[in-house]
């Protein structure tokens, strides 16, 4: 057991763009091949030997509290799950189990609505090594558009592409710079909890971040693997028709 981290897994939101579904459920408990998408959020910190682990509830969170005590038994005296209201937001819930995360030097924060296979402990080692106050876990995506690959200096067409891997992309202002998509899970060190509970007004992602971004204290850890995060039902129907996507999660699960 790691005695040095926590992960809070972030559970307690409403799920409004699945609201078909939602309404009955919350989205952490939407099965994929027959397993709640948060029981493959729990089975990898489990996998990677983080039993301690903290569930600021919200939406429907009776549901998913016995949900989890159901699927992991013999690990649960090492969950704790914290009423954190139904519309509060991030920031809120962090400060309302703060005095759980003040025991250790970091908590790992993690979305509930991501299936992932993550080496998290090689991550965990990237953090401590680096001396990072916050860390990312920086993923690289597939453009589920079709893409039109042209020349640099002219308007040929060299290819039109589906589903086409991204390395890395651009944005305005930072072209110089290679970019990556947020995969929902960070390492933030128990001393920025200062910061989060005296800024609980502000956006929490930009306002945390920048503050140590500006002080050279966050870096970012690219992974490949498993990543696969739920947000509409278009997500939950590709699912059910990729068979490379249905044979990872079937890996996953034995």
């Amino acid at each position: 057991m790691n005695k040095k981290i926590v992960a809070v897994v972030l559970c307690g939101g409403m799920g409004t763009r699945l609201s078909e579904i939602t309404n009955k459920k919350p989205k952490s408990l939407i099965n994929i091949l027959d397993k709640s998408i948060i029981w493959y959020v729990v089975s990898i910190l489990l996998k990677n030997k983080i039993n301690n682990v903290i569930f600021p509830l919200g939406y429907k969170g009776d549901l998913i509290k016995k949900s989890i005590l159901k699927d992991f038994k013999k690990k649960s005296n090492n969950f704790k799950f914290i009423k954190t209201g139904k519309k509060t937001e991030i920031s809120q819930r962090i400060k309302k189990i703060s005095k759980y995360l003040l025991k250790y030097d970091d908590f790992l924060l993690i979305n509930s609505d991501t299936i992932l296979d993550f080496d998290i402990k090689s991550f965990l080692k990237f953090h401590k090594q680096k001396k990072n106050l916050i860390s990312f876990c920086g993923v690289k995506m597939n453009s589920e558009w079709g893409t039109i690959i042209k020349e640099p200096k002219n308007d040929r067409v060299v290819k039109f592409s589906v589903n086409s891997k991204i390395e890395s992309y651009k944005i305005k202002k930072f072209e110089k710079y290679n970019c990556y998509r947020n995969s929902g899970v960070s390492l933030i060190n128990s001393k920025c909890l200062k910061f989060i509970n005296n800024n609980l007004n502000t956006n929490f992602e930009i306002s945390l971040f920048n503050k140590f971004i500006k002080i050279n204290k966050v870096g970012i850890k690219i992974f490949k693997g498993l990543w696969y995060p739920i947000e509409t039902l278009k997500d939950l129907n590709l699912i059910k028709n990729d068979k490379v996507l249905n044979k990872k999660i079937k890996k996953f699960k034995k």
